[in-house]
Protein backbone atom coordinates (compact mmCIF):
# COMPACT_ATOMS: atom_id res chain seq x y z
CA UNK A 1 0.00 0.00 0.00
CA UNK A 2 1.24 3.48 -0.86
CA UNK A 3 2.58 5.39 2.13
CA UNK A 4 1.43 8.88 3.05
CA UNK A 5 2.99 11.54 5.30
CA UNK A 6 2.20 11.21 9.03
CA UNK A 7 -1.40 12.33 8.48
CA UNK A 8 -4.44 11.11 10.37
CA UNK A 9 -6.90 12.27 7.70
CA UNK A 10 -6.17 9.53 5.16
CA UNK A 11 -8.06 8.53 1.98
CA UNK A 12 -8.85 5.09 3.38
CA UNK A 13 -10.76 6.69 6.25
CA UNK A 14 -12.70 8.80 3.74
CA UNK A 15 -13.78 5.62 1.98
CA UNK A 16 -14.95 4.17 5.30
CA UNK A 17 -17.08 7.25 5.91
CA UNK A 18 -18.45 7.08 2.36
CA UNK A 19 -19.58 3.48 2.92
CA UNK A 20 -21.39 4.46 6.12
CA UNK A 21 -22.94 7.50 4.43
CA UNK A 22 -24.21 5.38 1.53
CA UNK A 23 -25.68 2.90 4.00
CA UNK A 24 -27.42 5.77 5.78
CA UNK A 25 -28.89 6.97 2.46
CA UNK A 26 -29.99 3.43 1.64
CA UNK A 27 -31.87 3.24 4.94
CA UNK A 28 -33.20 6.80 4.59
CA UNK A 29 -34.17 7.04 0.92
CA UNK A 30 -36.33 10.12 1.54
CA UNK A 31 -33.30 11.99 2.84
CA UNK A 32 -31.28 11.16 -0.26
CA UNK A 33 -34.24 12.20 -2.41
CA UNK A 34 -34.35 15.57 -0.63
CA UNK A 35 -30.73 16.21 -1.56
CA UNK A 36 -31.27 15.16 -5.18
CA UNK A 37 -34.47 17.18 -5.66
CA UNK A 38 -33.05 20.39 -4.23
CA UNK A 39 -29.89 19.91 -6.31
CA UNK A 40 -31.96 19.64 -9.49
CA UNK A 41 -33.88 22.75 -8.47
CA UNK A 42 -30.69 24.75 -7.93
CA UNK A 43 -29.39 23.66 -11.31
CA UNK A 44 -32.69 24.65 -12.95
CA UNK A 45 -32.75 28.17 -11.55
CA UNK A 46 -29.67 29.10 -13.57
CA UNK A 47 -31.85 28.97 -16.68
CA UNK A 48 -33.70 32.13 -15.68
CA UNK A 49 -30.56 34.30 -15.88
CA UNK A 50 -30.81 35.86 -19.37
CA UNK A 51 -28.15 34.97 -21.93
CA UNK A 52 -28.20 37.65 -24.62
CA UNK A 53 -25.98 38.61 -27.53
CA UNK A 54 -24.68 41.45 -25.39
CA UNK A 55 -23.84 39.51 -22.23
CA UNK A 56 -22.95 36.07 -23.58
CA UNK A 57 -19.52 34.97 -22.29
CA UNK A 58 -19.19 38.28 -20.40
CA UNK A 59 -18.88 36.64 -17.00
CA UNK A 60 -22.28 37.81 -15.71
CA UNK A 61 -23.19 34.12 -15.32
CA UNK A 62 -19.98 33.23 -13.46
CA UNK A 63 -21.18 33.83 -9.85
CA UNK A 64 -24.08 31.42 -10.36
CA UNK A 65 -21.89 28.79 -12.07
CA UNK A 66 -19.32 28.99 -9.29
CA UNK A 67 -22.05 28.70 -6.66
CA UNK A 68 -23.36 25.57 -8.42
CA UNK A 69 -19.83 24.11 -8.35
CA UNK A 70 -19.55 24.88 -4.63
CA UNK A 71 -22.89 23.20 -3.95
CA UNK A 72 -21.66 19.99 -5.55
CA UNK A 73 -18.31 20.23 -3.75
CA UNK A 74 -20.10 20.74 -0.44
CA UNK A 75 -22.04 17.51 -0.98
CA UNK A 76 -18.89 15.60 -1.84
CA UNK A 77 -17.12 16.88 1.26
CA UNK A 78 -20.08 15.90 3.44
CA UNK A 79 -20.35 12.32 2.20
CA UNK A 80 -16.64 11.78 2.92
CA UNK A 81 -16.94 13.15 6.45
CA UNK A 82 -15.37 16.57 5.93
CA UNK A 83 -18.34 18.31 7.50
CA UNK A 84 -16.63 21.52 8.59
CA UNK A 85 -15.37 22.07 5.04
CA UNK A 86 -18.81 21.15 3.63
CA UNK A 87 -20.36 23.94 5.73
CA UNK A 88 -17.65 26.31 4.52
CA UNK A 89 -18.58 25.52 0.92
CA UNK A 90 -22.24 26.19 1.72
CA UNK A 91 -21.14 29.64 2.85
CA UNK A 92 -19.61 30.15 -0.60
CA UNK A 93 -22.83 28.93 -2.25
CA UNK A 94 -24.78 31.51 -0.28
CA UNK A 95 -22.44 34.41 -1.05
CA UNK A 96 -21.96 33.59 -4.72
CA UNK A 97 -25.66 32.92 -5.23
CA UNK A 98 -26.46 36.34 -3.83
CA UNK A 99 -23.74 37.95 -5.97
CA UNK A 100 -25.40 36.41 -9.03
CA UNK A 101 -28.46 38.57 -8.36
CA UNK A 102 -26.43 41.52 -7.03
CA UNK A 103 -24.34 41.99 -10.18
CA UNK A 104 -27.33 41.48 -12.48
CA UNK A 105 -29.82 43.54 -10.50
CA UNK A 106 -30.08 46.21 -13.24
CA UNK A 107 -29.53 43.77 -16.14
CA UNK A 108 -26.03 45.12 -16.73
CA UNK A 109 -24.06 42.33 -15.09
CA UNK A 110 -21.86 42.06 -18.18
CA UNK A 111 -20.42 45.44 -17.09
CA UNK A 112 -20.69 45.48 -13.30
CA UNK A 113 -19.06 42.09 -12.76
CA UNK A 114 -15.87 42.80 -14.69
CA UNK A 115 -13.49 44.15 -12.03
CA UNK A 116 -14.50 41.48 -9.53
CA UNK A 117 -14.38 38.77 -12.20
CA UNK A 118 -10.81 39.72 -13.16
CA UNK A 119 -9.67 39.63 -9.52
CA UNK A 120 -8.35 43.18 -9.65
CA UNK A 121 -6.57 44.59 -6.61
CA UNK A 122 -8.54 47.82 -6.51
CA UNK A 123 -10.76 48.37 -3.46
CA UNK A 124 -13.88 48.73 -5.58
CA UNK A 125 -13.15 45.32 -7.14
CA UNK A 126 -13.31 43.52 -3.79
CA UNK A 127 -16.22 41.24 -3.04
CA UNK A 128 -18.83 43.67 -1.65
CA UNK A 129 -19.72 43.61 2.03
CA UNK A 130 -23.01 42.15 3.22
CA UNK A 131 -24.71 45.49 3.94
CA UNK A 132 -23.89 46.76 0.45
CA UNK A 133 -25.15 43.56 -1.15
CA UNK A 134 -28.48 43.81 0.68
CA UNK A 135 -28.81 47.51 -0.12
CA UNK A 136 -28.47 46.74 -3.83
CA UNK A 137 -30.72 43.68 -3.65
CA UNK A 138 -33.43 45.70 -1.92
CA UNK A 139 -33.25 48.33 -4.67
CA UNK A 140 -35.33 45.81 -6.61
CA UNK A 141 -38.95 46.46 -5.66
CA UNK A 142 -39.87 42.76 -5.75
CA UNK A 143 -37.06 41.81 -3.37
CA UNK A 144 -37.74 44.76 -1.07
CA UNK A 145 -41.47 44.03 -0.71
CA UNK A 146 -40.85 40.31 -0.25
CA UNK A 147 -38.14 40.98 2.34
CA UNK A 148 -40.46 43.26 4.30
CA UNK A 149 -43.15 40.60 4.30
CA UNK A 150 -41.12 37.43 4.90
CA UNK A 151 -37.77 38.59 6.32
CA UNK A 152 -35.27 37.37 3.73
CA UNK A 153 -32.52 39.37 5.42
CA UNK A 154 -33.28 37.59 8.70
CA UNK A 155 -33.05 34.23 6.90
CA UNK A 156 -29.63 35.31 5.67
CA UNK A 157 -28.58 36.46 9.13
CA UNK A 158 -29.58 33.10 10.56
CA UNK A 159 -27.35 31.43 7.96
CA UNK A 160 -24.44 33.67 8.93
CA UNK A 161 -23.53 30.94 11.42
CA UNK A 162 -21.72 29.39 8.43
CA UNK A 163 -19.13 32.14 8.82
CA UNK A 164 -18.10 30.51 12.10
CA UNK A 165 -16.88 27.43 10.25
CA UNK A 166 -14.69 29.59 8.01
CA UNK A 167 -12.98 31.17 11.00
CA UNK A 168 -13.22 28.14 13.34
CA UNK A 169 -15.10 29.97 16.09
CA UNK A 170 -14.25 27.57 18.88
CA UNK A 171 -14.67 23.87 19.45
CA UNK A 172 -18.20 23.65 18.01
CA UNK A 173 -17.06 24.98 14.64
CA UNK A 174 -13.77 23.09 14.46
CA UNK A 175 -13.10 19.78 12.76
CA UNK A 176 -14.26 18.23 16.04
CA UNK A 177 -17.69 19.84 15.49
CA UNK A 178 -18.09 20.08 19.25
CA UNK A 179 -18.22 16.29 19.54
CA UNK A 180 -16.12 13.78 21.53
CA UNK A 181 -14.78 12.20 18.34
CA UNK A 182 -11.45 10.86 17.12
CA UNK A 183 -8.95 13.05 15.26
CA UNK A 184 -9.96 11.91 11.79
CA UNK A 185 -12.95 11.98 9.49
CA UNK A 186 -15.84 9.94 10.90
CA UNK A 187 -19.45 9.41 9.94
CA UNK A 188 -21.69 11.59 12.12
CA UNK A 189 -25.41 11.16 11.42
CA UNK A 190 -26.53 14.21 13.40
CA UNK A 191 -24.00 16.47 11.69
CA UNK A 192 -24.98 15.14 8.26
CA UNK A 193 -28.64 15.90 9.04
CA UNK A 194 -27.63 19.39 10.12
CA UNK A 195 -25.72 19.84 6.85
CA UNK A 196 -28.76 18.70 4.81
CA UNK A 197 -31.06 21.15 6.59
CA UNK A 198 -28.59 24.00 6.06
CA UNK A 199 -28.08 22.97 2.43
CA UNK A 200 -31.84 23.28 1.82
CA UNK A 201 -32.08 26.64 3.62
CA UNK A 202 -29.26 28.08 1.49
CA UNK A 203 -30.94 26.85 -1.70
CA UNK A 204 -34.30 28.31 -0.66
CA UNK A 205 -32.78 31.75 -0.08
CA UNK A 206 -30.71 31.84 -3.27
CA UNK A 207 -33.44 30.60 -5.62
CA UNK A 208 -36.01 32.90 -4.01
CA UNK A 209 -33.80 35.91 -4.76
CA UNK A 210 -33.39 34.76 -8.37
CA UNK A 211 -37.12 34.23 -8.79
CA UNK A 212 -37.92 37.66 -7.39
CA UNK A 213 -35.44 39.23 -9.80
CA UNK A 214 -36.82 37.09 -12.66
CA UNK A 215 -40.52 36.46 -11.81
CA UNK A 216 -41.09 34.85 -15.20
CA UNK A 217 -39.56 31.81 -13.50
CA UNK A 218 -43.01 30.90 -12.13
CA UNK A 219 -44.94 31.29 -15.39
CA UNK A 220 -46.08 27.88 -16.66
CA UNK A 221 -46.34 27.66 -20.42
CA UNK A 222 -45.52 25.10 -23.09
CA UNK A 223 -42.65 27.15 -24.50
CA UNK A 224 -41.64 24.31 -26.81
CA UNK A 225 -44.87 24.78 -28.76
CA UNK A 226 -43.51 28.11 -29.98
CA UNK A 227 -39.76 27.61 -30.20
CA UNK A 228 -38.95 23.94 -29.71
CA UNK A 229 -35.77 23.06 -27.83
CA UNK A 230 -33.73 25.99 -29.16
CA UNK A 231 -35.17 28.15 -26.41
CA UNK A 232 -33.36 31.50 -26.17
CA UNK A 233 -35.59 32.73 -23.36
CA UNK A 234 -34.93 32.67 -19.57
CA UNK A 235 -37.84 30.42 -18.65
CA UNK A 236 -38.46 27.12 -16.87
CA UNK A 237 -40.37 24.05 -17.94
CA UNK A 238 -43.63 23.23 -16.16
CA UNK A 239 -42.16 20.24 -14.33
CA UNK A 240 -39.31 22.41 -13.02
CA UNK A 241 -41.77 24.98 -11.70
CA UNK A 242 -43.82 22.25 -10.00
CA UNK A 243 -40.66 20.94 -8.31
CA UNK A 244 -39.88 24.43 -7.05
CA UNK A 245 -43.46 24.89 -5.85
CA UNK A 246 -43.18 21.68 -3.81
CA UNK A 247 -39.79 22.70 -2.40
CA UNK A 248 -40.32 26.34 -1.44
CA UNK A 249 -42.42 27.38 1.57
CA UNK A 250 -46.00 27.62 0.28
CA UNK A 251 -46.33 31.31 1.11
CA UNK A 252 -43.09 32.09 -0.75
CA UNK A 253 -44.29 30.54 -3.99
CA UNK A 254 -47.74 32.11 -3.77
CA UNK A 255 -46.25 35.55 -3.24
CA UNK A 256 -43.86 35.19 -6.19
CA UNK A 257 -46.81 34.13 -8.35
CA UNK A 258 -48.67 37.29 -7.37
CA UNK A 259 -45.60 39.36 -8.19
CA UNK A 260 -45.29 37.72 -11.62
CA UNK A 261 -48.98 38.29 -12.36
CA UNK A 262 -48.57 42.01 -11.64
CA UNK A 263 -45.14 42.54 -13.17
CA UNK A 264 -45.62 44.46 -16.42
CA UNK A 265 -42.34 43.35 -18.00
CA UNK A 266 -43.11 39.70 -17.28
CA UNK A 267 -46.62 39.92 -18.69
CA UNK A 268 -45.49 41.80 -21.82
CA UNK A 269 -42.85 39.15 -22.48
CA UNK A 270 -45.34 36.32 -22.05
CA UNK A 271 -47.76 38.05 -24.40
CA UNK A 272 -45.03 38.30 -27.04
CA UNK A 273 -44.20 34.59 -26.76
CA UNK A 274 -47.83 33.47 -26.82
CA UNK A 275 -48.46 35.43 -30.01
CA UNK A 276 -45.71 33.59 -31.88
CA UNK A 277 -46.96 30.90 -34.30
CA UNK A 278 -46.92 27.35 -33.00
CA UNK A 279 -44.27 24.94 -34.24
CA UNK A 280 -45.68 21.73 -35.66
CA UNK A 281 -45.00 18.54 -33.71
CA UNK A 282 -42.92 17.30 -36.64
CA UNK A 283 -40.79 20.47 -36.59
CA UNK A 284 -40.19 20.09 -32.86
CA UNK A 285 -39.25 16.42 -33.14
CA UNK A 286 -36.92 17.08 -36.08
CA UNK A 287 -35.19 19.80 -34.06
CA UNK A 288 -34.74 17.54 -31.03
CA UNK A 289 -33.44 14.56 -33.01
CA UNK A 290 -31.00 16.77 -34.91
CA UNK A 291 -29.65 18.13 -31.64
CA UNK A 292 -29.36 14.69 -30.03
CA UNK A 293 -27.59 13.26 -33.09
CA UNK A 294 -25.00 16.03 -32.79
CA UNK A 295 -24.44 15.25 -29.10
CA UNK A 296 -24.07 11.55 -29.83
CA UNK A 297 -21.79 11.97 -32.85
CA UNK A 298 -19.47 14.67 -31.54
CA UNK A 299 -19.34 13.74 -27.88
CA UNK A 300 -20.61 11.00 -25.64
CA UNK A 301 -21.87 8.34 -28.05
CA UNK A 302 -25.29 6.69 -27.92
CA UNK A 303 -24.68 4.43 -24.91
CA UNK A 304 -23.77 7.24 -22.51
CA UNK A 305 -26.37 9.55 -24.02
CA UNK A 306 -29.09 6.94 -23.47
CA UNK A 307 -28.17 6.53 -19.77
CA UNK A 308 -28.51 10.27 -19.26
CA UNK A 309 -31.86 10.36 -21.04
CA UNK A 310 -33.23 7.47 -19.00
CA UNK A 311 -32.25 9.28 -15.80
CA UNK A 312 -33.83 12.54 -16.95
CA UNK A 313 -37.19 11.01 -17.89
CA UNK A 314 -37.77 10.14 -14.24
CA UNK A 315 -38.77 13.79 -13.85
CA UNK A 316 -41.19 13.80 -16.81
CA UNK A 317 -44.89 13.08 -17.21
CA UNK A 318 -46.03 9.68 -18.55
CA UNK A 319 -46.83 11.16 -21.96
CA UNK A 320 -43.43 12.79 -22.24
CA UNK A 321 -41.71 9.58 -21.09
CA UNK A 322 -43.28 7.67 -23.99
CA UNK A 323 -42.15 10.34 -26.47
CA UNK A 324 -38.59 10.18 -25.20
CA UNK A 325 -38.50 6.37 -25.21
CA UNK A 326 -39.75 6.32 -28.81
CA UNK A 327 -37.07 8.85 -29.73
CA UNK A 328 -34.39 6.74 -28.04
CA UNK A 329 -35.32 3.76 -30.23
CA UNK A 330 -35.10 5.87 -33.40
CA UNK A 331 -31.67 7.13 -32.38
CA UNK A 332 -30.51 3.65 -31.33
CA UNK A 333 -31.17 2.39 -34.86
CA UNK A 334 -29.37 5.41 -36.34
CA UNK A 335 -26.41 4.97 -33.97
CA UNK A 336 -26.00 1.27 -34.84
CA UNK A 337 -26.16 1.96 -38.56
CA UNK A 338 -23.61 4.78 -38.32
CA UNK A 339 -21.25 3.32 -35.69
CA UNK A 340 -22.16 5.93 -33.08
CA UNK A 341 -22.68 3.68 -30.06
CA UNK A 342 -19.39 4.68 -28.40
CA UNK A 343 -18.03 8.16 -27.72
CA UNK A 344 -16.02 10.00 -30.35
CA UNK A 345 -12.78 9.41 -28.44
CA UNK A 346 -13.48 5.66 -28.23
CA UNK A 347 -14.41 5.50 -31.90
CA UNK A 348 -11.11 7.15 -32.78
CA UNK A 349 -9.22 4.65 -30.70
CA UNK A 350 -8.27 7.15 -28.02
CA UNK A 351 -6.65 9.51 -30.53
CA UNK A 352 -7.93 12.58 -28.73
CA UNK A 353 -6.32 15.89 -27.92
CA UNK A 354 -4.20 14.71 -25.01
CA UNK A 355 -2.80 11.68 -26.80
CA UNK A 356 -1.85 13.75 -29.82
CA UNK A 357 -0.24 16.46 -27.74
CA UNK A 358 2.08 14.54 -25.46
Amino acid sequence: MEKYPPFIYEPVKSMEVLEKTELFFKNHSNTKQRIENSGWIYQSIGKVIPQTAENLFSGHFFPYVESWDELQISFNLAIFGFYKQAFMSLRSVLELGMLSVYYNINDDGHKTVQDWLKSKDAWEANTPRVDKIWKILRSNKNIMSFDEKFGLRKSFNDLSVLHNYVHTKGYEFSNKLGLPKSNCQTFEEDVLEKWINTYERVIILVITLHMLKYPISVIEFEWSEKIGIDNPFPVLESFEIKEIETFLPREYFEEIKKIADNDQGTQDFCKYIRELPDMTEEEQEFQIIKFDKSRIEHGEGFEKWEKQEIKLIERCSDGMKKKILDRIEILRKWAIENNMMKSKVERLGGQGFFKNNK
